[in-house]
């Protein structure tokens, strides 16, 4: 079907005021979980679009740039639990596996193709876990398969990267309104559409746009604000899944990108994100810290003590941030990856894939919050790149997926820590000389700053 002209015309319009504006990113950890929301929004196009104002360095100017090491540079190596991350590597290999042999890995341009994985999809499932020797197998496979890679920054400096983490929001919901049970969690609306900025322009590869088509313009336009849906814009269209006791717990459901839900007749539901809107993300940590509050209001957990102290100004906060993020019930129990896997607790993160293709084995060098205590501890193990979120943007950044324990609630609420990563590509992938790095920076290691 043709796409009307206005409809067009609205939605490159929207299209460069995505590219004109930088993503906000959020400092504190939780807040750019995967779900945290997505890049600011343009203006409402019409079929004459506004001027967009453009921003001193649009994202399309920064690229990764990689530098091939040896695995010895990699700090912490020989002391993982490799083997940890194979179940999780093996799903994305299914996944793979349902592609074509021409097909792309990702849209960054330089992770090759499906058929340049499949020997180290085939010999990964040849490792025989639960043994003593489990570790050493799988260090020596993906010593034998892969390269590894120092990701960095076209327009930064050295090992600069940012790392997060999330987890499963646990949530009381019940499935009708009453009592306690007030904050409605929302399914995605019928006239929300996604956009797949890819297919309009070139540096548009791994991002997408959500909004409505209006009937009577035929502009594609931005969805609701939080604050329009709060007041009652979704009323009467059986949209609520359920009602949850608390409309903090599902801001951070909404952050965190899924949530394990426990009705008031005992049983256990999954949720999992189901569309967003392209309104502009704010951080309630941000929001808060502009307003002068005291230190910590940047974590989840400063977040929750301030809003203890001060309820009455919920709303009045959280409207700030206008994006909204809708549900739909998991099929499956677990937290589920932008990749349509089953996350993996400590070995599954979220990544710009503008930049990292899903299924990349990653080798992360960081520090974290260690559970329950102040201090922090070096974080050097392999994960798989297995989700996105709106919040987790650029070439070196990443969200570690810790869990739904009560441990991995306070690691990820906390976690906001500088680092990078090492990118570990099958050794038949060539990577092509415009992402690789200068020859002064190859080899170089960096340990943890």
């Amino acid at each position: 079907m043709t796409r009307p002209f206005n409809v067009t015309l609205g939605l490159l319009a929207l299209v460069a005021c995505e590219r004109a504006t930088p993503p906000t990113r959020d400092a504190a950890p939780q807040l750019a979980g995967a779900a945290a929301a997505v890049p600011p929004a343009a203006p409402t196009v019409t079929a004459t679009p506004p001027p967009c104002t453009p921003a001193p360095t649009p994202p399309a100017a920064e690229t990764i740039m990689l530098s091939q090491v040896e695995f010895s540079s990699l700090g912490g190596w020989s002391n993982d639990h490799v083997a940890e991350a194979l179940p999780a590597f093996l799903q994305s290999c299914d996944r793979i596996a349902k592609l074509g042999n021409d097909k792309p890995i990702g849209v960054d341009g330089y992770s090759g193709k499906a058929s340049e994985w499949r020997a180290a999809c085939s010999a990964a499932k040849a490792v025989r876990l639960g043994r003593a020797s489990s570790d050493a197998d799988a260090r020596a496979f993906f010593e034998k398969e892969f390269t590894p890679y120092r990701a960095a920054s076209s327009t930064a400096t050295g090992f600069d990267g940012k790392l997060t983490g999330y987890c499963v929001q646990s949530l009381r919901a019940s499935k009708k309104r009453g009592g306690a049970y007030q904050a409605p969690i929302y399914a995605r609306p019928s006239d929300l559409i996604s956009v797949d900025l890819g297919k309009f322009i070139s540096d548009g590869k791994g991002r997408t746009v959500w909004g409505r088509v209006d009937t009577k313009s035929k502009t594609f336009e931005h969805y609701a604000s939080r604050a329009e849906i709060r007041q009652g814009l979704l009323a009467n269209r059986k949209l609520e899944l359920m009602w949850a006791d608390d409309k903090l717990d599902v801001l951070f459901a909404e952050i965190e990108g899924s949530a394990v839900v426990t009705l008031d007749d005992g049983s256990k539901v999954w949720l999992e994100v189901d569309g967003k809107t392209s309104r502009p993300y704010r951080g309630v940590g941000k929001i808060l810290r502009d307003l002068g509050t005291p230190p910590g209001t940047g974590s989840m957990q400063g977040i929750r003590k301030w809003f203890a102290a001060n309820p009455e100004r919920f709303d009045e906060i959280v409207d700030q941030n206008e994006s909204f993020v809708f549900f739909k019930k998991a099929n499956k129990a677990g937290a589920q990856g932008s990749q349509g896997v089953t996350l993996t607790a400590q070995r599954s993160a979220a990544i710009d894939r503008a930049f990292i293709a899903y299924s990349t084995p990653m080798w992360i060098d960081s520090t974290a919050p260690v559970p329950n205590a102040t201090t922090s501890a070096p974080l050097q193990r392999l994960v798989i790149a297995q989700d996105t979120g709106g919040g987790i943007k650029g070439p070196v950044r990443a969200d570690i997926y810790w869990g739904e324990d009560a441990a991995a609630v306070d690691v990820a609420g906390r976690m906001n820590s500088n680092g990078g990563y090492y990118l570990l590509l099958p050794k038949k992938v060539v990577v092509p000389p415009t992402f690789v790095a200068a020859t002064s920076t190859a080899g170089a290691a960096s340990g943890a700053p």
